[in-house]
């Protein structure tokens, strides 16, 4: 494995924009290099390493992991586009980790900010704290969200999280989220996307829901009523072939959307 480190060298006055952090942009590149790759400080182009040092090198995608330490909770858009590799970064993270990524790997041991794994395409998001708003959702204008990978979010996620998920069975593809609990208006407009939540969500979950598949361990605040009870079961089986043993209550919707739907959100008893 080759590291590459980034370290903060002072907390910035406005909002980074990183881009061009991703190990597809860092492979092939020597440190001093690395430092000159553009990044925007506010509506300011400036070099990555007017705020980073940077050590180390790599020649490999596969086997190339950025650490990133130092508060970069003010840093945005980590790891976007990125297509192998991992990232793992070392506290708080500003807006937009992860989004639109296609491969590889992020690691945050720390909260996220909003739009984490937007409008993801492959690979793997793990949030050890909580995360914002619109985790794994479409971004405004758009009709798909999230389409492959996985998300983890150990702790809460914010309101409209796997907003326009959408899976593809021809291609294998199920765009998964597992999170602590949720707000409100999860799975909202949900076209294949699973969820798993360990406790509990508040309102509207699976609103306009037409198929897909979420699981609620916890407590629901208020069921929609255009949901209909379908009885009790022992088991749920998610799309990726992963079983979940426990009592759940079934229900079939969003058929405000169609009388007819595969949509399901399962309840714990």
């Amino acid at each position: 494995m080759a590291e590459i480190k980034l370290k903060l060298k002072k907390k910035p006055s406005f909002p980074l924009e990183v881009d061009s952090i991703t190990p597809d942009n860092f492979v092939g590149k020597t440190a001093a290099e690395i430092k000159k790759l553009e990044i925007y400080h506010g509506k300011d182009l400036v070099k990555l390493g007017d705020f980073f040092d940077v050590s180390g090198k790599s020649t490999d995608l596969k086997e190339t992991t950025i650490i990133i330490d130092g508060d970069v909770s003010r840093v945005k858009r980590v790891g976007e586009n990125m297509t192998g590799g991992e990232i793992i970064i070392n506290s708080d993270v500003g807006m937009h980790v992860g989004n639109q990524m296609k491969g590889g790997k992020i690691t945050v041991n720390g909260n996220a900010d909003d739009w984490a794994g937007a409008m993801m395409e492959g690979g793997e998001l793990i949030i050890n704290g909580d995360a914002g708003h619109y985790i794994g959702s479409a971004y405004r204008g758009f009709w798909q969200g999230m389409k492959s990978g996985i998300i983890r979010v150990k702790g809460k996620v914010g309101n409209e999280s796997m907003l326009w998920a959408k899976s593809s069975k021809p291609s294998n593809k199920w765009p998964t989220l597992y999170c602590g609990s949720a707000g409100a208006f999860l799975g909202i407009h949900n076209h294949g996307g699973t969820i798993v939540v360990e406790g509990d969500v508040d309102r509207c979950t699976g609103a306009d829901q037409a198929w897909g598949t979420i699981v609620i361990k916890g407590k629901i605040s208020r069921i929609l009523p255009s949901y209909k009870k379908m009885g009790q079961v022992d088991e749920v089986e998610l799309p990726n072939g992963e079983k979940i043993v426990g009592k759940f209550i079934e229900y079939s919707g969003d058929h405000s959307v169609n009388k007819e739907t595969n949509g399901r959100i399962y309840i714990a008893v």
